[in-house]
């Protein structure tokens, strides 16, 4: 079960489905607010994404899934854990939200300062520098991800991905899984691209340290993204985390 993350879509994990439909029975969702779904009135949280996740699961018999979450949405998919651990067999966190600690104060500053009127006068003209941030390989994959950003779909407006990046901000800079990691009790795969400029390698690891029972895979030459920009290792990465058996103790595999 895969969830993207801030105002993305179900389609930001294309290049690692076909590789994986052959062995796994494979769902996804457009969060609230984002890609093709509703756009509720009220505020997004992480915590009512998690809702979401769990009643969508509801809806279609999922009652025992692995879940995949990249960035915001590895946020939701560990709350999502956290609620219902006994709907979920294996946790994979794709460079997620909730792994670090910020500064006193960033919470309330994030959201005081990303304000939707603001973002909505300045999102357009910030899409390209916040691919070249989050992006550090350079291949058909991610050229294929821009052309597909800048010729976007009306929906959402950009009024809409406005209040859901002024609705989260708070969320997002809160170190949700870093303060939980010794509650997850089922098997969790770390993935974090070497050169990522949004979580720290420190970060990272030292949630993989906290963790029960845990794989981190360092995945190299390769930042925020890694289901775009390699999406190959990434399916090799999930592939292996299926055949393994881990222990009650660290396990990392990574790269020296």
């Amino acid at each position: 079960m895969f969830v993207h993350g801030l105002v993305g879509d179900f389609t930001h994990f294309e290049h690692v489905l076909n590789p994986l439909a052959g062995r796994f029975r494979l769902a996804g969702l457009d969060l609230p607010g984002c890609g093709l779904s509703y756009k509720p009135r009220t505020r997004n949280t992480i915590d009512g994404y998690a809702d979401t996740l769990l009643e969508w699961m509801d809806e279609r018999g999922m009652r025992r899934v692995t879940l995949v979450g990249h960035s915001a949405g590895g946020q939701v998919v560990a709350q999502a854990a956290l609620r219902a651990p006994e709907r979920v067999e294996r946790l994979v966190l794709i460079g997620a939200a909730g792994m670090r600690r910020y500064p006193p104060g960033t919470p309330w500053l994030a959201e005081t300062l990303l304000q939707p009127w603001l973002l909505s006068r300045t999102l357009d003209r910030l899409a390209m520098p916040m691919l070249d941030h989050v992006f550090v390989a350079r291949n058909e994959y991610t050229e294929k991800f821009v052309r597909d950003s800048l010729d976007r779909p009306i929906h959402p407006t950009i009024d809409e991905m406005a209040k859901v990046f002024h609705d989260l901000a708070k969320d997002l800079v809160s170190p949700t899984i870093l303060e939980n990691a010794h509650r997850f009790r089922m098997p969790v795969l770390v993935v974090w691209g070497e050169r990522d400029r949004l979580i720290p390698r420190e970060s990272a690891a030292e949630v993989a340290a906290k963790l029960p029972k845990v794989i981190m895979r360092v995945i190299p030459g390769c930042g925020h993204l890694p289901m775009i920009e390699c999406p190959d290792e990434v399916v090799r990465t999930i592939e292996g985390f299926f055949g393994s058996v881990i222990v009650p103790e660290v396990t990392r595999t990574i790269p020296a």
